[in-house]
């Protein structure tokens, strides 16, 4: 008779491998569940769900408006938080659904032009509006795009929801964990969505005047095949996304590294005028600043 006894590491390996077939297999679910619910019970979930998101993170959103946006009184501060809590659930509700989204495409002509190029683009978003319904818009007018995603070490349930989310749109995606992946995409003439107003490790920026960091992969990848870069972002009217797409034509010297750099400020700078003129459609409650340490002391 064989030894069919399992060693720990195999063990191990067909735990998280059971683990994940039902993480996966409960976010599919869910996801196609959603996706069927009618629009009230969404905007209601959304205006609960941003109630409790302001009360628990509502000193971070408050903290980080003050230092930002230094001249709102504490009435306005109080109500961007407020509309930002429940816009920030919105986002996150209309994954299941992004195809019933109503919104109005701005720019074609911009977006045209750059895929006409024939190098492919890089497209640098804000978390302004649904995610990845500029990727849905431009699928749905014959462009071919993705969008990156994280790699779901940290949260695969929440990786795992906005994969499914993002295939019943019909929205092709990259993961993270490729380093070359990104530029593969871009290789093959696609347009590749990148929210970069979000911290990260990989490049020092000022935001808001406050030193933090920003991905710079999408600059440094658009620099290095000559693709053309495009800004893009989303405003509401009348209960509909205005989405927004602008050319964004970097300076270059010659140096890749201290270009990238500052280029990638540029499009940061862009990003505040952005946020400035609609900080309701912020997600402010993000701990952007490391504020939570400092409000505990």
């Amino acid at each position: 008779m064989s030894d069919t006894t399992l060693s720990p590491t195999e063990g191990i390996r067909i735990n998280k491998m059971s683990k994940f077939f039902w993480t996966d297999f409960f976010a599919k679910t869910l996801i196609r569940l959603l996706s069927k619910l009618p629009s009230f019970f969404y905007n209601t979930l959304a205006e609960l769900g941003g109630r409790v998101l302001d009360r628990k993170k509502g000193k971070i959103a408050r903290a980080a408006l003050k230092l930002t946006q230094p001249n709102i009184t504490p009435e306005q501060c109080d109500a961007i938080a407020r509309k930002s809590s429940t816009y920030s659930l919105t986002y996150l509700l209309s994954l299941p659904r992004l195809r019933k989204t109503p919104y109005q495409l701005h720019n074609l002509d911009v977006m045209k032009e750059a895929v006409a190029e024939d190098r492919g683009a890089v497209v640098i978003s804000l978390h302004m509006g649904p995610p990845d319904i500029g990727t849905l818009a431009a699928a749905e007018h014959g462009f071919p795009a993705n969008t990156l995603i994280g790699a779901g070490k940290q949260s695969p349930l929440a990786n795992s929801l906005g994969r499914h989310a993002l295939e019943q749109a019909g929205i092709d995606f990259i993961q993270r964990g490729d380093p070359t992946a990104v530029f593969k995409s871009i290789k093959q003439k696609k347009m590749v969505f990148l929210y970069s107003d979000l911290r990260s490790r990989e490049m020092p920026v000022t935001f808001f005047g406050q030193e933090t960091s920003a991905p710079a992969t999408g600059v440094m990848t658009a620099q290095l095949l000559k693709a053309p870069i495009l800004f893009h972002y989303c405003t509401m009217k009348n209960g509909e996304w205005q989405l927004h797409f602008e050319r964004f034509e970097p300076e270059l010297t010659g140096s890749h590294k201290s270009d990238a750099a500052n280029n990638l400020q540029r499009l940061i700078h862009k990003m505040e005028e952005v946020i400035s003129q609609h900080p309701e459609l912020w997600v402010w409650h993000y701990d952007r600043f490391k504020l939570k340490k400092k409000l505990n002391n």
